[in-house]
């Protein structure tokens, strides 16, 4: 008979209004502990980035080109920063989804679409200029890019990230799972990790992005 232990669920607040959920039961054939963890994304380390040097972590995230900013239009790009504390450093990740939301889609004169591009990126523990053109990789599970059209409500996205999250566990040094989110054909404006919204809408801590993982160590 295969031993069997019952589940335990434990609830940790980590800093920076940053919330993390942690599940743990043993299932697996080999013996070794599995666990459940969906992490928010720290909302003061994910924000966005612009190609005239500003930085901004209190806000909706910016993705793109703005059509209705003066010339010469600068580029923001997005981050997205999830603390990986809650997971054991070496764990063999099983699944990972990262899963955003969308709130407002401006496109250029002539865009069918806005194509949002993922990068996997370390820039640490604050956010600055630097990540701007930092060093990344693409994100695998989002090589094709993610199209997007406006719509009146949030657009959810969702995606593997096993490869990229599996690397940094890797590594017992790093201290959060980091991405950079780039937009071509317009503008998107995502909800942050603190909820905040794009044109001052109500905050909304339902639409915040999402790392959901599942492993073993």
């Amino acid at each position: 008979m295969r031993p069997f232990a019952g589940a335990a669920l434990l609830v940790l607040f980590l800093g920076s209004g940053c919330d993390f959920s942690f599940s743990l039961s043993v299932v697996s054939d080999d013996g070794l502990p599995s666990a459940s963890a969906e992490v928010i994304s720290d909302p003061a380390t994910d924000g966005f980035v612009r190609q005239d040097g500003a930085v901004v972590t209190t806000s909706a995230i910016l993705c793109g080109v703005d059509v209705a900013a003066p010339p010469p239009f600068p580029e923001d790009r997005g981050f997205l920063s999830f603390p990986l504390g809650g997971i054991s450093p070496g764990a063999f990740i099983e699944s990972a989804t990262l899963t955003f939301h969308v709130d407002r889609v401006d496109l250029l004169p002539g865009s069918a679409d806005l194509v949002l591009d993922l990068d996997h990126v370390h820039y640490g523990d604050s956010l600055s200029f630097s990540a701007f053109s930092g060093a990344g990789a693409p994100v695998k599970g989002f090589l094709a890019g993610v199209r997007l059209v406006p719509s009146p409500g949030a657009q959810q996205v969702s995606g593997d990230v096993v490869p990229e999250l599996q690397a940094d566990v890797d590594d017992p040094f790093l201290r959060f799972f980091q991405l950079r989110l780039m937009g071509t054909g317009g503008l998107a404006q995502m909800v942050d990790g603190g909820g905040n919204r794009a044109g001052g809408a109500p905050r909304d801590r339902t639409l915040v992005p999402v790392l959901s993982a599942r492993y073993r160590w």
